[in-house]
């Protein structure tokens, strides 16, 4: 008897073997084949551009008083300067006294046009880290091959580019076949509400329908793959929803010489201890099983192995993710303490505590379904919470077949050859998600390698990336 267990798992042992090779074996590269084209040339007064871009300081501030709405008109006016033609042959509305909408018509009076987007705000700098930086954060010094300074990365990078490429466009007499709109929001680091938003509403109310938008987003890596010696091209097709939500918790306090058993700073402690200690479950979105199978049949033979099998490696997979932070944001609904607020006086125990959190919600949830399973873990009634600003929820997935992301896998494999295609989750929330109504097809993706200093400390781009991104956009508007 015994013999003939030992002999049926040694048969079963060896059938999962042959499935994992077989499945191994048939994971196929997913990545098209096209012709290599050189990169157009970039006549150095680009870089210039990009440098004398970053020297307004447009700002977007939590706090609407400090809005400078001299450096958004300086900055306007730059662009009118620095780009001629754009300006003369492009329609140019301005919305909202800031954002700026450039319709560059095109041949064709049927086909959908396309839309490319970015922002002219940045976020302000940290007083405390400014000895930090290694030059001013509005300098745009160039300095060993990169571009230097608050924008560089986020976004005027893309903005510039857009507008770098379509000058030259003009210059050699091209027009588009399909029209093309540019979309250059003023408040995309506070949410779009003044910007974006109206600019998609706009468009709506006029019937227009696009074939795609393109957004920031996603880049080229050559280090946050691990196991990947090619680079990869990462393109955002959904991003998380977010949500900020507030605790508040009122108990009547009094003096501290005399403190209850449990305070509202107690009560609403827990709560936060709660939260933290029963995450949202892992689930792959669609756009990270599509970051599998694009991926995994170029990596080492053990990870291909693992993503060919996702079935049997799933809670291996589930596993690795969870190490890093960025991975572990990729498959669950992340929720985090931001704010805490509670007391006035050091004798005082207060009667108020309040705490915000928040949340990016991984696409197939939705807001009221976390905000059950919220109420149900802290489960305490003397917890009120209730949702703070705007809430939005997460994006539709752009289908990897649809004609916006083929062209946009094109032009990334026949610029830079040999690098990988994928989609992937975007993590962080961009102004394209106001334009849901205005096309079915939002990609996010910015043509530049490995970003330094998002919203952090010195923030630079390499001027291989930036000739990158011009010539991008270059045939991408030729295509």
């Amino acid at each position: 008897m015994l013999k003939k267990i030992l002999i049926s798992f040694c048969f079963i042992i060896i059938c999962l073997i042959i499935i994992i090779l077989f499945n191994t074996i048939r994971f196929s590269s997913k990545q098209i084949n096209v012709s290599s084209i050189s990169m157009a040339n970039v006549d150095s007064s680009a870089i210039n551009h990009l440098q004398n871009a970053i020297h307004f300081k447009t700002i977007s501030f939590s706090d609407s008083s400090k809005f400078d709405s001299n450096e958004f008109i300086g900055f306007r006016n730059f662009l009118e300067k620095t780009f001629p033609l754009v300006h003369s042959k492009l329609k140019r509305e301005i919305i909202n006294k800031y954002s700026l909408l450039f319709e560059w018509r095109g041949k064709s009076t049927y086909a959908k046009p396309i839309i490319l987007m970015a922002h002219q705000d940045v976020v302000p700098i940290e007083e405390e880290t400014l000895q930090m930086w290694q030059s001013d954060p509005f300098s745009g010094l160039l300095k060993d091959n990169f571009i230097c300074g608050r924008g560089s990365v986020d976004d005027k990078i893309n903005l510039i580019s857009i507008l770098e490429a379509t000058e030259r466009l003009l210059k050699e007499g091209y027009q588009p076949e399909k029209t093309i709109y540019f979309v250059f929001g003023h408040d995309e680091e506070i949410s779009g509400m003044k910007g974006a938003k109206p600019i998609a509403e706009l468009l709506q109310s006029r019937n227009i329908k696009a074939e795609f938008v393109i957004d920031e987003g996603g880049f080229i890596t050559n280090k946050e793959v691990p196991g990947m010696k090619k680079p990869v091209a990462l393109i955002g097709t959904a991003e998380k929803g977010y949500m900020s939500i507030e605790l508040l918790v009122n108990i009547k306090g009094g003096h501290s010489s005399m403190p209850a058993k449990e305070t509202s700073i107690d009560v609403l402690s827990k709560s936060i201890i709660k939260l933290r200690k029963k995450p949202f479950p892992a689930h792959f979105s669609e756009s990270t099983l599509g970051f599998i199978e694009n991926v995994g049949p170029e990596m080492p033979f053990i990870q291909k192995m693992a993503f060919a099998n996702f079935w049997l490696f799933k809670p291996l997979i589930i596993n690795i993710y969870e190490k890093s932070n960025g991975g572990n944001a990729l498959i669950r609904t992340t929720i985090v303490p931001t704010i805490l607020k509670s007391g006035i006086k050091d004798n005082v125990v207060p009667s108020v505590a309040t705490a915000v959190i928040n949340l990016r919600i991984l696409p197939g949830s939705n807001s009221q379904d976390i905000l059950k399973q919220l109420k149900n873990t802290i489960d305490d009634d003397r917890v009120i919470i209730s949702t703070i600003g705007y809430v939005h929820e997460p994006s539709k997935t752009t289908n990897i077949n649809s004609p916006g992301y083929k062209k946009v896998v094109k032009v990334i494999r026949s610029n830079m050859g040999g690098t990988i295609t994928t989609p992937f989750l975007m993590l962080g929330a961009t102004d394209s998600r106001h334009f849901k109504n205005v096309s079915e097809s939002i990609l996010k993706f910015s043509p530049m390698v490995d970003p330094i200093g998002f919203h952090g400390i010195n923030e630079k781009v390499s001027v291989d990336s930036y000739k990158r991104c011009i010539g991008f956009y270059y045939q991408l508007m030729k295509e």
